[in-house]
């Protein structure tokens, strides 16, 4: 797994296998400087936060084989906005538009925003409030054929994603460990290793690839054949990266990462033909009480969110993230709490596969 070259240093949590880096501090979070313009009291600044879900007991076989980190008694807990308008915003939004205020009524809510603009380049971009999601597309870097006889390499790429954001005025070190989708980076490893190549039936399932959108969830075009075709790659590279907040990235319950953006290469210029990007908020900051240590202990042996697995697991090493607390309203306030992440392998009939285990810190 790899990351942008601007933030190699930078202590930024990810969750494949042989990236994750080691505790090398007791902080969950870093101490409360300043609040900006928010004003949230430092301690249990948001009120009641919405229910931590809870890990259950179970007879879960886990060995912790590395020191679990010491906790600070409380830990920060991040708020970010609603992904709507608030009230203002959408009464100087539909002034602007002229709307009659008959129109518009009373006590408006669910205050949703979508709209689509082109700029000088003729690239579309596209904005979705529901869930802060940017969209682009630029047809003059669409790729001319469908197959080229070699990709870049991945240090090209990660550097062509950064100039990418960066040209877009984004933040790179809010998105971390660009790679090539998971379909696709199979594909490639059976061509370099000779377990496949391109002929005929493969090119038609690229042919059926109609817009460059539908790359995310198009099946590997890999095959066995004889007849093998002289150019072996197709022309275009979707890239996937997470979503990264103060430096941490955001986790699901089953310890996976949120996926915070999705490019489709030109593989001969590597300029970016379609995509899409989470646009996140600052957030506001408060400190809330921590879980005891021992409770950490015995809901990282529980098995965390993700309950009792199959087999044996063992945790190798741990590493913090944020994970989101369910508000059931998608028009309140998101909250991300701080998670202790415990990486290790799972161990089924002999046989290996990585595994997390997802423990909330707060109470």
């Amino acid at each position: 797994m790899r990351k942008f070259p601007l933030i190699a240093l930078i202590a930024i949590v990810s969750l494949s296998a042989g990236c994750f880096e080691p505790i090398s501090t007791i902080n969950v979070a870093a101490p409360l400087d300043s609040f900006g313009n928010n004003n949230i009291p430092q301690l249990q600044g948001f009120g009641n936060l919405p229910p931590t879900p809870q890990v259950p007991q179970t007879n879960a076989m886990i060995r912790i084989n590395t020191n679990l980190p010491t906790l600070q008694p409380d830990v920060t807990v991040l708020r970010l906005p609603p992904n709507g308008l608030n009230e203002t915003q959408f009464q100087n939004l539909t002034s602007s538009l002229d709307m009659p205020i008959g129109l518009v009524g009373q006590e408006a809510k669910n205050l949703e925003i979508a709209f689509t603009w082109t700029n000088a380049n003729n690239e579309v971009l596209s904005y979705d409030s529901t869930n802060r999601r940017l969209t682009f597309a630029d047809a003059s870097n669409s790729p001319g054929q469908l197959l080229v006889s070699s990709w870049p390499d991945t240090s090209a790429i990660e550097l062509a994603v950064t100039d990418f954001l960066r040209a877009k005025g984004m933040d790179p070190t809010a998105y971390n460990n660009p790679e090539i989708q998971k379909n696709w980076r199979e594909w490639q490893r059976q061509i370099q290793t000779q377990e496949a190549c391109v002929n005929q039936n493969t090119l038609s399932a690229l042919r059926r690839i109609k817009t460059a959108k539908d790359m995310l969830s198009a099946p590997p075009p890999a095959s066995v054949s004889a007849a093998c075709l002289q150019a072996q790659y197709p022309s275009r590279i979707p890239v996937t990266f997470d979503l990264v907040i103060d430096k941490r990235n955001i986790i699901g319950k089953d310890g996976k990462t949120e996926v915070g953006g999705f490019l489709v290469l030109n593989a001969r210029n590597l300029a970016v033909e379609y995509g899409w990007l989470t646009l996140s908020a600052e957030p506001a900051r408060s400190d809330y009480p921590a879980i005891t240590e021992q409770q950490m202990r015995a809901n990282m042996l529980n098995g965390g969110l993700g309950g009792e697995p199959e087999g044996m697991v063992d945790i190798n090493e741990t590493f913090f993230s944020f994970m989101r607390l369910d508000t059931g309203d998608e028009y309140s306030f998101k909250y991300l709490i701080p998670a202790l992440v415990g990486s290790g392998i799972q161990t089924i009939s002999g046989t290996e596969i990585p595994y997390n285990i997802v423990v909330p810190l707060t109470e």
